[in-house]
């Protein structure tokens, strides 16, 4: 796994990383959705996607980063539980439009207030120069990724 380019320190302190990072994740995740409405962490993206308004299933599945059977998958479910409506264009029937519902708004608003509640309840015991390390090293590491997505 070591490219030749890292040390082996640095790659066993990456690999310590990652291990952090996903358990913090998965920890988190699961204090915010545990009991939400049935919501998984996938469904709340796409209700988070939709409250800026429709998309068709191939613009939800591209700013996911996911296959269309997925998100076709993931709206059927969302359409049974009343969160979105799935409509065929008028004008080109193999587009599917995807909107999120009055109800779906209010569990996405619950969701969204959740997720703050459980991530201000941990980052907010953080003292202020952890946090401003914290939002810069998340700041440089998104810049990495936006400059591999070019």
């Amino acid at each position: 796994m070591n490219s030749g380019c890292i040390s082996p320190e640095k790659e066993e302190r990456l690999k310590k990383l990652d291990e952090v990072i996903l358990e913090v994740a998965r920890r988190i995740t699961f204090k915010i959705f545990q009991g939400e409405q049935n919501l998984t962490h996938p469904q709340y993206f796409l209700l988070k996607r939709l409250s800026s308004g429709p998309a068709t299933v191939s613009e939800v599945a591209e700013s996911m980063g996911v296959s269309l059977s997925a998100i076709t998958s993931m709206s059927d479910r969302l359409t049974k539980m009343g969160y979105i409506s799935r409509n065929r264009s008028e004008t080109d029937r193999r587009l599917v439009w995807l909107e999120l519902t009055a109800t779906g708004g209010e569990v996405l608003e619950e969701a969204v207030r959740r997720r703050r509640e459980v991530i201000y309840g941990f980052l907010g015991r953080l003292p202020e120069e952890d946090l401003e390390s914290l939002h810069g090293i998340y700041t440089r590491i998104l810049e990495l990724i936006r400059e591999d997505a070019e």
